[in-house]
């Protein structure tokens, strides 16, 4: 296929030999299977501000670092340097996220590299080598939902140790590779201890996932972990 423009400069730096086919096209990327070498990859390519559906809400930036004060103080004027940075953050948030939740053992697609909006990262794929499909287009047995809503928890339990709370998790954005879910989709992750908001996102994903999994075992869908994980991680802070 043609390559993407935003993919070219991949191709000239070596990091990406050729572009196969778009998987996605989400509310805020799109997302291409490409060839690098002997391996099928992702590269993710971020849309910009003015083409994205999930914008760049206040609660979701609270906390987050900037390199400077003036990059702080444009980012609040909104200026045009202000918006390309808080672009520019807004992006190096999930790269950063993976690479962190990644060391960790948490269960993400592994990133391998960053360069002008886009993020080339592991494909995650599933049994048989096609892309992994997310949960929303499976259907479960009962078994299998109680096994991958624990693990599910597990994984949000480790990201809290790293200080991250997805914020947006949903079965829309976890795959179901051959070794169990997948979470994907980090820019909107918010760090634990500085964001007001971080416990009723952290509410917000359980409650999700319960009320997913609970479509195929119903006594899940009653289940909230969100209090006893918070005051674990007080705790421990």
């Amino acid at each position: 296929m043609k390559t993407p423009k935003r993919i070219e400069p991949l191709i000239e730096d070596g990091l990406v030999d050729e572009v196969i086919r778009p998987l996605m096209s989400g509310k805020e990327a799109a997302v291409y299977v490409v060839r690098c070498g002997n391996e099928l990859r992702c590269a993710k390519v971020y849309k910009e501000a003015n083409k994205r559906s999930f914008r760049q809400a206040a609660e979701y930036q609270e906390g987050r670092k900037v390199r400077n004060s003036r990059q702080a103080r444009a980012m609040a004027k909104g200026s045009k340097y202000g918006r390309k940075e808080a672009e520019e953050a807004w992006q190096n948030a999930e790269v950063a996220a993976l690479f962190r939740l990644a060391n960790a053992g948490v269960r993400v697609p592994k990133p391998f590299d960053f360069l002008d909006g886009v993020l080339l990262m592991e494909l995650v794929s599933d049994a048989h080598g096609d892309a992994a499909p997310r949960l929303n287009d499976v259907h479960l047995e009962a078994d299998q939902a109680r096994e991958y809503h624990d693990f599910v928890i597990r994984q949000i339990v480790l990201m809290l140790c790293t200080g991250l709370v997805h914020g947006d998790l949903s079965e829309f954005n976890v795959l179901l590779g051959p070794e169990g879910p997948v979470i994907i989709d980090l820019p909107q992750a918010v760090d634990a201890a500085g964001n007001n908001h971080a416990f009723s996102m952290l509410e917000r994903d359980v409650g999700n996932m319960a009320g997913y999994f609970g479509q195929f075992a119903p006594e899940l869908k009653a289940t909230r972990y969100a209090k006893e994980m918070w005051a674990l991680y007080e705790a421990a802070s």
